[in-house]
């Protein structure tokens, strides 16, 4: 077990993969997490209904060792993560003040950031960074709100000669994930990891022998199973909203962080082309 961990990330990324007593779990020590440092077990258990043996299970689920551990572990990450506190975002605060919705927003954002740098490892990056640089073909895979962001960091591996391409139409996804091989990367992006067309040519680039990447918001989702380097960052939604807001910004950041750590890696090989790229823009500029 890691009791290192912040275990309010964890919650939040694993949360799709819960049961249905482990979300009752985990959606109340989310949203009463002050009260839960103070609280024993038999407390919480009565509170929400739940057999404390469930409250065990949960706690060691998510990398713990039991229920004192994980009190711990939030008084000490509550105090790390007060600077950040902020209302979500309701028809009743928010409906008439664009300001203050915003201003959520923005935090929101800053928090998942913040937290996508504290459970993201040096490791994950450097494979990642190292599987790309090396790859004969890269296919970026994402379907809807994903398929901008595959587009955008397509073009951004282009600008510098990187062989990345990106499909987004789910019959072209499949086809083109059965010609791949060995020598090529599969990159897949998808906020909750359950997409259904993205994964299946994730799984199809990986029987044609492909290395397979994934890119999601999700914990313990099927992509991040099916994939050989799984990266996952924070999640931290609107409740009121119910879709991937702030994840979209949390993904082509750190996608762009990749494609800057691939340019300095290559900058001698690509630095010609940053240079051709920065001239020829300026060109059709006003």
């Amino acid at each position: 077990m890691n009791n290192d961990i912040n275990c309010l990330i964890t919650i939040k990324t694993q949360q799709q993969s819960f049961s249905r007593s482990e979300k009752k779990i985990s959606e109340y020590i989310l949203s009463h997490t002050p009260e839960i440092i103070n609280m024993n077990i038999g407390e919480l258990s009565k509170r929400i209904n739940v057999a404390q043996s469930s409250i065990i299970r949960f706690c060691q689920n998510i990398g713990l060792d039991g229920f004192s551990a994980l009190k711990i572990n939030l008084a000490k990450n509550l105090v790390q993560n007060d600077e950040y506190v902020l209302d979500d975002i309701t028809m009743e605060t928010d409906v008439n003040n664009p300001k203050l919705t915003t201003s959520k927003l923005f935090s929101s954002i800053s928090r998942s950031l913040e937290e996508t740098l504290e459970i993201i490892s040096n490791e994950t990056l450097e494979k990642t960074v190292n599987l790309l640089c090396s790859a004969e073909k890269i296919m970026f895979f994402g379907v809807g709100t994903s398929a901008t962001i595959a587009l955008d960091v397509y073009y951004r591996f282009m600008r510098i000669g990187l062989p990345a391409y990106a499909a987004t139409d789910p019959h072209i996804m499949l086809l083109s994930a059965s010609m791949l091989n060995s020598n090529c990367v599969a990159f897949g992006i998808s906020h909750t990891g359950r997409t259904t067309e993205t994964i299946r040519a994730i799984k199809k680039a990986k029987e044609a022998g492909a290395h397979t990447i994934c890119l999601t918001s999700c914990d313990k989702s099927p992509m991040t199973k099916l994939c050989e380097l799984p990266i996952v960052t924070s999640l931290s939604e609107s409740k009121l909203m119910n879709e991937a807001v702030t994840s979209r910004i949390i993904h082509i950041a750190l996608l762009d962080s990749i494609y800057t750590c691939i340019a300095l890696k290559k900058y001698n090989d690509v630095k010609e082309k940053i240079e051709n790229m920065h001239n020829l823009l300026e060109s059709v500029r006003m």
